[in-house]
Parts: C-alpha cells; sequence; structure tokens
C-alpha cells in the first residue's frame, strides 16, 4: 500500500507546529523513510531524500521557505 501524499505532508506539517528546525525535519524524514520506505511513490522518494540529507551539513539545508514549497509539492502529488 502506498503510503498517500496528504498523509506525508500531515506528518511534515505536525513538525512544523514547534517552528522550523532543519534537523528535527532531517530526522522525520528518515523515520519515515525506515518505516514507509516501500510505500512511497519514486517522486515522494526524491523528497525524503533531500529532506533527510538536510542533517549531513548547512550546504544540504532548506529554508522555511523551500521546505513548505516540497511540502505544497507533496500535496498535488
Amino acid at each position: 500500500m502506498t503510503l498517500a501524499s496528504d498523509e506525508l505532508a500531515v506528518m511534515f506539517e505536525r513538525e512544523l507546529l514547534g517552528g522550523f528546525n532543519p534537523t528535527r525535519v532531517s530526522r522525520l524524514a528518515t523515520r519515515i523513510y525506515q518505516q514507509h520506505g516501500l510505500e512511497l511513490t519514486p517522486k515522494m522518494d526524491g523528497i525524503i531524500l533531500t529532506l533527510m540529507a538536510m542533517e549531513e551539513g548547512p550546504e544540504f539545508e532548506l529554508s522555511e521557505t523551500e521546505f513548505l514549497s516540497l511540502i505544497k509539492e507533496v500535496k498535488s502529488l
């Protein structure tokens, strides 16, 4: 069963309730990938991998605006 895009978006939106934190977002992305990796569409997989990479260093971090743009993209899938 494929993880629905709206479910994925809600998971990330919940993470924003405490304010945007790239490390927390990256760790959430890692947990989602571990739990649902086989259920992700190729496009969702690419977005999750992008978010996971944010913990690898500041050069990989997205701004809050870029993150929100990705969540908007997820909702449109």
